[in-house]
């Protein structure tokens, strides 16, 4: 699997959250940091955390740059000090916060936060695009999706002030269907699979476009929100 193999997101987040090469950046839920890296080569110090310890042990055996640190942390409780950072980042990770700490969560980034500091919020367009229709089959995310929206429309004139919220177009590609089964059956450990179910699946992922390569592409939509400390 290729993850934002357009590269939409990457030149969203460099856009909109590292504007210029002196700010310190915090990327929360950075999973094996390769968007964190993306931005230590244009930032001047970038700090990656998540949950996962495998994912932080990944991100650290991969990458290993100057500026760059990977840290076990959650959304919720940021091991960092007040105003420590000029932009922070939640790329598609904070509807993976328990619903009932995605407002926390948004609190925390504000503390990290100085004056005038940005955080950007990258969310996916439930059931958008082709990756809708397949997911459809197995995930089970609208209900956090939805919720991760709420706290983040509640976070609006709660010590940030919002700047834009807009929409792009992101995808991932696949070499096939064991490429995507493989990559459902890590995300849903506990969704049973019936042959039907596969079946399913294979067919959606013929319905998708392929690349020069051969790799199926397969789109959706995430909103972007950009927000500023006051």
């Amino acid at each position: 699997m290729i993850f934002d193999c357009t590269g939409t997101q990457n030149e969203t987040i460099l856009r909109l959250a590292v504007c210029d090469p002196s700010v310190r950046v915090l990327d929360v839920g950075c999973g094996d940091g390769q968007k964190t890296t993306c931005i230590a080569r244009h930032a001047r110090f970038v700090f990656g955390v998540d949950p996962d310890e495998n994912c932080v042990r990944t991100a650290e055996s991969r990458h290993a740059e100057d500026n760059l640190r990977f840290q076990t942390a959650g959304a919720e409780s940021l091991c960092f000090a007040d105003a420590s950072f000029d932009s922070v980042l939640l790329n598609e990770s904070l509807h993976h916060v328990p619903a009932d700490r995605q407002s926390q969560a948004l609190r925390e980034c504000l503390r990290v936060l100085r004056t005038g500091g940005r955080l950007l919020i990258l969310e996916p367009v439930h059931g958008s695009g082709s990756s809708g229709r397949i997911l459809k089959i197995f995930n089970h995310e609208k209900a956090c999706r939805q919720s991760a929206i709420d706290a983040i429309e509640g976070a609006n004139g709660s010590g940030f002030g919002l700047v834009s919220k807009t929409q792009i177009r992101a995808a991932f590609s696949c070499h096939g269907f064991d490429d995507l089964y493989a990559y459902c059956t890590m995300s849903e450990p506990d969704q049973r699979w019936s042959e039907k179910d596969r079946l399913r699946l294979k067919n959606r992922l013929e319905s998708c476009p392929r690349d020069s390569q051969g790799d199926y592409l397969i789109d959706y939509r995430d909103y972007v929100w950009l927000l500023i400390k006051k």
